[in-house]
């Protein structure tokens, strides 16, 4: 098998050579995301050199112009938001949030290149069915070697586990983006019976949220999972929807008489959120839930008086205040203040200012809805935009050094998936 996929590869053309590389090393990063973060930097690094290369020889030489493809320059302009607020601000009292902002802010930049390179070559670069699923054989592999290794520790420890992050719910946010891709990337260009592959990854990626206790991950991949089968079930066969009806009830049936003790953490966690909501309104505001009220309020409030951006420094100096005067002194509010706010939106409007808010909803708008129009029914990036949004609603995802550039290469990936040329027995 090898063997004929390198003389393929040497026969390629140029193009052709090149999108296999981006192909490759994009989903090397992606998948080494949540187990090595110098692996995935280091392939990420590499194809941007490679992209910026390719930038400059394109616009300089080849077309002598600069194109504009609206998700590499959204992108860019996110980028270059965030490394201009930290050029602008002075932030002596919470040098990490400048640090962050600074470090997501590059990263992105760079990013703008890969999809700059891959939006500029999307109907001319063609990815071989072999190295597609090359591709998808490498991030599977490393879906379960990140799903066994976490929740293994979870069963020895019993404590929440953080998936090669600086917080249980982060990882548990890119794990769930990470698991629907694995299962799109399967069932649509890697197996021809992928269901039990599915089901196996399904329920591991269970195991995993229930181990990060992560009520938002866990509700939304289970609310996306019963859909997906429910829908694959209606559409298969008769004798399919019997093997499948089979195994999905057996999974259920094992679930319910032998995990009980492992998922009581997150099911507990997840019937408290009502008790959470009820218990802000009744004036006890020290809850998660509670905590992120209190910020969102306090935000909201800092950016009304600086509606134009500000330090770190003076944000914080202004939400302290706001969370004391009016909020109780919400003591889990107070301890999130040193990093973000729990709202990719409120985080940025408090700020950088309503120009740096604009931006942030307009990289949603077009995750969201751009793909529509780039390729035909693009639906599959919504097993990307629906999951950042969401997740962006309750906490701070494009605050963080690590989460944008991941988000970003997905989009990349996924484009290139448009790119593959069918195999031989899948030509009519």
């Amino acid at each position: 098998m090898i063997n004929p996929w390198l003389s393929a590869i040497k026969k390629s053309s140029f193009d052709d050579k090149l999108a296999a590389l981006f192909f490759l090393f994009t989903t090397i990063s992606i998948s080494f995301f949540m187990l090595s973060g110098e692996v995935t930097r280091n392939f990420f690094y590499i194809t941007t050199y490679i992209a910026v290369i390719y930038f400059v020889y394109i616009t300089f030489k080849k077309d002598k112009k600069v194109h504009f493809y609206v998700f590499s320059w959204i992108v860019l302009l996110l980028g270059v938001s965030k490394v201009l607020w930290v050029a602008l601000t002075t932030n002596e009292q919470y040098p990490l949030i400048a640090h962050h902002y600074q470090i997501s802010g590059k990263r992105l930049i760079l990013a703008a290149f890969i999809l700059y390179a891959i939006e500029h070559n999307l109907h001319r670069w063609k990815i071989s069915t072999v190295t597609v699923r090359t591709g998808i054989a490498i991030m599977t592999l490393l879906f379960m070697i990140i799903s066994v290794m976490h929740i293994a520790v979870y069963l020895k420890t019993g404590e929440r586990i953080r998936i090669n992050s600086d917080a249980p719910t982060s990882g548990a946010y890119t794990f769930t983006i990470f698991s629907l891709l694995v299962m799109y990337s399967l069932k649509f260009h890697g197996l021809k019976h992928y269901r039990l592959f599915c089901l196996v990854i399904m329920t591991m990626t269970f195991g995993v949220l229930a181990a990060t206790e992560t009520r938002s991950a866990a509700i939304l991949f289970t609310f996306i999972s019963v859909c997906s089968v429910l829908y694959d079930f209606a559409k298969s066969s008769h004798t399919s929807k019997m093997i499948y009806g089979f195994a999905i009830a057996g999974l259920i049936i094992s679930a319910l008489l032998s995990g009980h003790p492992y998922y009581n953490k997150i099911v507990t966690r997840i019937d408290n959120l009502q008790n959470e909501v009820a218990s802000y309104d009744a004036g006890d505001r020290n809850t998660s839930v509670g905590a992120r009220f209190s910020m969102w309020r306090a935000g909201i409030d800092a950016f009304e008086h600086h509606p134009f951006g500000q330090s770190a420094d003076s944000r914080n100096a202004l939400a302290t205040t706001f969370i004391n005067q009016h909020e109780g002194g919400n003591p889990e509010a107070l301890r999130n203040l040193p990093f973000h706010l729990h709202n990719d939106i409120i985080d940025t409007l408090s700020l950088q200012g309503i120009f740096g808010g604009i931006i942030i909803v307009l990289f949603f708008a077009v995750l969201l809805l751009y793909p529509f129009k780039l390729v035909p029914k693009g639906y599959e990036f919504l097993l990307l935009s629906v999951p950042v949004i969401y997740f962006s609603q309750g906490d701070s995802q494009f605050y963080n050094r690590e989460t944008p550039y991941f988000v970003v290469l997905i989009v990349g990936y996924l484009l290139m998936l448009r790119m593959k040329t069918p195999a031989v027995s899948e030509k009519k």
